[in-house]
């Protein structure tokens, strides 16, 4: 199981967009794909049960051992897409850890349980660093990084990545890596080609070739507690989606040592 999480210590960036459509288009390329969702929010959760709060258990007890890792995924409306939820109880999962042998890897452990399960697990992350989050960065191979293509779009990119360092020096995942700068809510204008080219000269290859325009389809989704790529799929941010996947499925192939998968080919073809 290749595990990647979507992450931004800044609110505002399609982080929650990102990891629903990652999850929904690997999942529509026939992968078997887990969505974790580490936001105590829970959009993700509400998304992808049709509007509804879950009902325990969720993630919290996971991560607090009061229950094991499959007694709390449920399935989904999308073939091949389960999700682990999560509720605001996680955010009190989040402090009570304090006290936890272990409290960093967590995740980790649980998701070593679930592994010949799926083909990918696709974390959404919370905007802010706390416990899960640790364990968020200490249980996935790769980060993937949602960065809206406005004037403080750079902020926490510096931060995260000095977390990345601290976790792969300090804890038990040193393959942890920063697979991607995926550029989300572009306008064809100055400013987000200004922002784009930023993020290009600093960090050069790590920036998708997908980038996910400003669209009120997805907006329009979320209310429907849909997807943009099921709501819309022929509009430009699914597209936009689409084409991530690609990458996502590209890269997935280049670290096994295989080669790239079409987005309808079947697993066992992807010899």
């Amino acid at each position: 199981m290749r595990s990647y999480a979507v992450v931004n210590l800044k609110g505002g960036s399609g982080k929650t967009t990102t990891a629903l459509c990652l999850a929904v288009g690997l999942a529509r390329c026939r992968r078997r794909v887990l969505l974790i969702d580490a936001d105590p929010q829970g959009n993700a959760s509400m998304t992808m049960l049709e509007g509804a709060t879950p009902e325990a258990p969720t993630l919290g007890h996971v991560l607090l051992d009061q229950v094991d890792p499959g007694d709390a995924v449920r399935a989904t409306r999308v073939k091949g897409l389960d999700i682990l939820p999560a509720d605001a109880g996680l955010a009190d999962a989040a402090m009570l850890l304090a006290d936890h042998l272990g409290r960093e890897k967590r995740l980790r452990i649980a998701l070593q349980e679930l592994t010949s399960d799926y083909d990918f697990a696709v974390v959404d992350g919370a905007p802010h660093l706390n416990l899960v989050t640790i364990n968020v960065l200490n249980a996935v191979d790769d980060l993937i990084v949602p960065v809206d293509a406005g004037l403080y779009s750079l902020a926490g990119l510096g931060r995260l990545q000095g977390t990345v360092d601290q976790v792969k020096r300090y804890l038990d995942n040193p393959r942890l890596r920063i697979a991607g700068l995926l550029l989300t809510r572009t306008h064809n204008n100055r400013a987000t080609k200004d922002i784009a080219g930023q993020l290009r000269d600093a960090f050069g290859g790590l920036v998708y070739s997908a980038a996910v325009p400003h669209s009120v389809r997805v907006e329009e989704a979320h209310a429907r507690h849909r997807s943009v790529l099921e709501f819309a799929p022929t509009s430009a941010p699914a597209k936009a989606y689409e084409s991530l996947v690609k990458e996502v499925l590209t890269d997935g192939q280049q670290h096994q040592g295989g080669s790239a998968a079409s987005p309808d080919a079947d697993p066992a073809d992807a010899a």
